[in-house]
């Protein structure tokens, strides 16, 4: 699996076991695709990307553009994923050539296999319907060429050709999410660190490659401007200062990154990247990876200090980098003492009972029968529950004109189960793209039906009922799984709606 630590794999032999292993993780997701439904941010997406648009409220356009053509050739299921599949299939090869290309043939492999049997990788970016996997093909790809414009020493022509192709990745990048500009952080950071590359900033290439990369961002743009830079401001306000500083939200932050990691994984990971950054400014294919590894890290672990709580999943793209680091490093003479194929082994074993048993848990709810979850705290994979049965229930049967939700993720798992001729809007403050599908004005006077859980009906109906001439009593209807039901939703025919729903973003 892993050549031992005093051996070099042949070339050729090298890139058959990259191929295999690619080959074998992508099996893998298939099967997890498969077998795990999908959740609140897939469902959200495919929802919204059904209407093809220059951008979208929460991230740039490419994956809903990719959500959008797989849900047209392959249906709105599991099938939609089959794409972001193949995308990281790709991600793993650019991983491996930049790896070899920087390291060696083995710290490529290292780093490959590594990247598969991280959680975050595995499943998220590797396989679900959500913007890191087209991010992170177009990061890899742009570090790939650039590595060989730094280190191969190119000719003229060819550095025009690899300036130009970092910019189309680079465009890319900025098509999938708007944390790509910390590539480019990282990228100037590099250029100005390294005496051997300062000369770039007196080169035509890179502005003519930043010109084309905002050339193909521009439909981000263009949106913006029309929607008076609502995503812009929407992502923005996640970094704003609070009123006092909140370093357990930065360890919470660390706490969840290194769970989308695994602590067998996040170790080795981090020392690679300290000890990348030591010796970074004696070995610049070090400091490389290091300057595009540390702004997101950094910057994403350390802005839950002073503003938004913060995902685990936003440092990513900045570990992604750190891969390279453990490879060679994992390589180095100290390393020998270490059985490299037993930690290889060990970590795959774990990371597929990881998976077995949350793709059972989604299924069956196993260890919350055995173990009931503490009061406030919410079973993750609910989220992945099939709201199908909405489409039986007797008050959505009548021809209801549309459906109003309360929450965008409800309001996305209620659109996906009902289907694209049913308009479902969001009444609440935080819409989110919801709320570019569709102009309730048009459905004054009609009927609809409300789509809550019943923890939250009676506030829901103080809010609605100025909306609607009638309301009428609720009905139930439970969502489970293996017989259990884990989710009561209630459903109130409504009739005859006023005034169109507010909508807290310009359109």
């Amino acid at each position: 699996m892993i050549a031992a630590p005093d051996r070099a794999p042949s070339p050729d032999a090298s890139a058959r076991t990259a191929l295999a292993l690619i080959g074998a993780f992508a099996l893998a997701r298939l099967a997890l695709a498969a077998t795990l439904g999908l959740g609140v941010d897939e469902a959200y997406t495919i929802v919204v990307s059904r209407r093809l648009d220059l951008s979208y409220f929460d991230h740039p356009p490419l994956h809903q553009w990719i959500a959008h053509y797989a849900a047209l050739a392959f249906g709105e299921g599991a099938a939609t994923r089959l794409p972001f599949v193949a995308l990281f299939a790709a991600t793993g090869w650019l991983t491996f050539a930049l790896t070899r290309r920087l390291f060696g043939a083995r710290a490529g492999l290292v780093a490959l296999f590594a990247l598969n049997v991280s959680p975050f990788f595995l499943a998220s970016a590797g396989a679900f319907v959500v913007p890191d996997g087209p991010l992170l093909l177009a990061l890899a790809g742009a570090a790939l060429v650039l590595a060989e414009l730094f280190f191969d020493e190119p000719d003229s022509r060819a550095a025009w050709r690899l300036w130009l192709a970092a910019g189309a990745w680079l465009g890319l990048a900025g098509l999938s999410k708007y944390s790509a500009a910390l590539f480019v952080v990282g990228l100037v950071a590099f250029v100005a660190l390294s005496p051997r590359q300062r000369h770039w900033f007196a080169h035509p290439a890179p502005y003519l490659a930043a010109l084309l990369a905002l050339a193909m961002v521009s439909p981000v743009i263009v949106w913006n401007w029309r929607h008076g830079w609502v995503s812009f401001a929407f992502q923005g306000e996640r970094g704003a200062m609070a009123g006092a500083w909140r370093p357990a939200q930065v360890a919470a932050m660390l706490l969840g990154e290194i769970a989308f990691l695994t602590p067998w994984i996040f170790v080795p990971l981090a020392g690679a990247l300290v000890a990348g950054a030591r010796r970074a400014f004696e070995d610049e294919k070090r400091l490389f990876p290091v300057c595009l590894a540390l702004p997101p890290i950094l910057v994403f672990t350390l802005t839950p200090l002073w503003g938004a709580r913060g995902l685990p999943h936003w440092p990513m793209p900045g570990w992604f980098f750190a891969f390279p680091l453990m490879g060679v490093w994992l390589g180095e003479p100290w390393a020998a003492r270490y059985d490299l194929r037993r930690w290889a082994i060990v970590s795959a074993g774990l990371i597929g009972a990881i998976a077995i048993l949350v793709v059972s848990q989604a299924a069956t709810g196993w260890a919350t029968r055995l173990v009931p979850a503490p009061a406030g705290v919410v079973d993750p994979t609910l989220e992945t529950l099939d709201w199908g049965a909405l489409r039986a229930a007797p008050a959505l049967r009548d021809a209801a004109a549309f459906v109003v939700a309360t929450k965008w993720s409800e309001g996305g798992k209620i659109a996906l189960a009902l289907g694209s001729r049913t308009p479902v809007f969001v009444f609440s403050d935080d819409p989110r793209g919801m709320a570019f599908l569709d102009d309730s004005a048009r459905f004054v006077g009609r009927d609809g039906v409300v789509v809550v859980p019943q923890d939250r009906l009676d506030q829901t109906l103080a809010q609605l009922r100025p909306y609607f001439l009638r309301l009428d009593p609720p009905q139930s209807l439970a969502l489970g799984r293996a017989g259990r039901d884990e989710i009561v939703i209630a459903l109130v025919p409504a009739h005859g709606l006023t005034r169109a729903f507010p909508v807290p973003y310009p359109h």
